[in-house]
């Protein structure tokens, strides 16, 4: 099965992100496969194809790593687009990776690399991907892209989920193998 580690976000989020979301897709003719609102997450690790029987293992260490974290905040602020607004494959809503994020990106990876996946490099980027490019780009999206606004949204970062993604021809289904919350001395 297809996993990754993901940080959920609230409704409020989801909601203003879908807005944003459907006033860049009204911009451009670009083809593209723009994500369901109800998929959208901040990735901390795409794990790809695993051994269901390999959840067990996960799940302590994602014990391991969120021992001990308090909650943390995020701000999304911009749209972005990976790997540049030129050259957009993937169009993403984020921010800055607060140092919290970035040691638990860093400290998750690291163990799953003790357990065999290859390490992964850390985002300076905390993002939630709105759409994948499948076409040729106009200059509507590009524009698009760069104008914009996002008024810039708080949230708490309160747990980390295991989520398998089934690929179907609507596309990804999303469903949770286990959450974990962040809480201090937990």
């Amino acid at each position: 099965m297809r996993a990754f580690f993901c940080i959920p976000i609230d409704e409020t989020l989801r909601r203003d992100i879908a807005g944003v979301a459907e006033s860049l897709r009204e911009q451009t003719m670009t083809r593209a496969a723009w994500v369901s609102p109800r998929n959208y997450h901040i990735t901390l690790r795409f794990l790809g194809e695993i051994d269901p029987m390999a959840t067990v293992e996960l799940e302590r260490i994602a014990r391991g790593v969120a021992k001990g974290r308090e909650p943390f905040t995020f701000t999304i602020e911009r749209i972005g687009a990976f790997p540049a607004v030129e050259r957009p494959r993937v169009i993403w809503a984020g921010g800055p990776a607060p140092a919290e994020f970035v040691e638990l990106s860093s400290s998750l990876n690291g163990s799953l690399e003790r357990l065999g996946f290859p390490r992964q490099r850390g985002e300076e980027v905390v993002h939630i991907t709105i759409a994948r490019v499948k076409g040729r780009v106009d200059l509507g999206l590009m524009e698009g892209i760069r104008s914009t606004g996002i008024s810039p949204k708080r949230f708490i970062a309160e747990r980390i989920v295991l989520m398998e993604s089934r690929l179907t021809p609507r596309g990804a289904v999303y469903s949770p193998l286990f959450t974990v919350e962040l809480k201090k001395g937990g």
